[in-house]
């Protein structure tokens, strides 16, 4: 009787351990380093609740730049980084085995804002560029707008100085540390506008992946469930960014966050039937194009098969399930 007590007292505590291990699993620790409307999907998965909606405790942390989001994914401290290729790429030649499982922007809209005496792109040449960090999206974006006016930083004799967020950013143009820089969130070009800076060039969209979801081969395997149901959070985050019906509500959560006034807000949304993806698979062309940019100051980046870096398969199964069409009627996105 004694021993048969003891079975069950185990049974009792090995069980209570699962669910404990089980509840543990879902809970979330997912990081973000740019603050731009670009984030949007996550702040709603977070504020709507979205997350519990699908079972998951999500903590958002905000990292300054793309190498700590990278670092963290590799450490185990972070589960999950919305972050995009530029990190992805870069890390792969050191042995990081990350994928990229989801992109929600797989092209960039650039637009060039410049102090008010620069009145053309000749005059960006010996100017100081600033960006989020040296390696990161930012940087990345901003290399691609120089190409596409036909700049080279070294050519031209133009400095690229580790700068800081979006909002660090427009400080630094207020305070000239900094010439010009280049944004892909339309509400900070709004702003700056209206500052009496100068938008000296609007860029036709170019194939960039720039913030999905990144996460480690052995997540992707330990914790495939969970994973499943983050990237249901964050399409379902994205489709209410794109409701028209909650426009509102979207509008009032850019301003909050971005700490800018409604006309600015009202730019960024706008602005997202265009750059925010329906369906968030990863562009392999988008992969590529940063990978091209980046060999040439990494050369070993030139090795890697940026195909092995993307996983598509749980977003084409929430594509082939119906989940992602049905999220699109629920909210009404034609």
């Amino acid at each position: 009787m004694v021993k048969l007590a003891i079975w069950v007292l185990l049974a009792l505590l090995f069980t209570s351990f699962e669910a404990t291990a089980a509840s543990a699993a879902r809970k979330v620790v997912i990081a973000h380093g740019p603050v731009s409307g670009s984030v949007l999907p996550l702040w709603i998965a977070k504020e709507q609740k979205i997350f519990e909606k699908h079972g998951l405790e999500a903590q958002l942390v905000v990292v300054r730049g793309t190498p700590i989001v990278i670092s963290g994914l590799v450490s185990g401290d972070i589960h999950m980084g919305y972050t995009g290729g530029t990190g992805v790429i870069g890390a792969a030649p050191g042995g990081a085995d990350i994928k990229v499982v989801a992109s929600f922007f797989n092209k960039a809209f650039l637009r060039i804002v410049t102090r008010s005496e620069i009145e053309k792109t000749g005059d960006l040449k010996s100017k100081r560029l600033g960006v989020q960090s040296i390696g990161g999206a930012s940087w990345m974006q901003s290399m691609l707008a120089l190409e596409k006016l036909g700049l080279d930083p070294r050519r031209d004799n133009i400095s690229v100085l580790n700068s800081g967020t979006n909002v660090v950013r427009v400080q630094a143009l207020e305070a000239k540390s900094i010439d010009f820089t280049v944004f892909s969130d339309g509400s900070f070009v709004s702003m700056l506008k209206r500052k009496g800076f100068r938008v000296l060039a609007e860029l036709p969209q170019i194939p960039f992946a720039s913030l999905g979801i990144a996460v480690t081969r052995n997540y992707i395997q330990r914790y495939g469930d969970v994973l499943g149901s983050a990237l249901k959070s964050l399409a379902e985050g994205a489709a209410f960014a794109l409701s028209p019906e909650r426009k509102g509500l979207t509008i009032d959560l850019i301003m909050k966050r971005l700490n800018v006034a409604s006309d600015a807000a009202e730019e960024t949304y706008r602005e997202l039937p265009r750059v925010l993806e329906h369906k968030p698979y990863t562009s392999i062309e988008s992969m590529q194009n940063i990978q091209r940019l980046m060999k040439l100051h990494n050369p070993e980046v030139a090795k890697i098969d940026v195909q092995e870096l993307v996983d598509n398969s749980i977003i084409q199964k929430l594509d082939q399930t119906g989940f992602l069409a049905a999220l699109h009627a629920a909210y009404g996105i034609k």
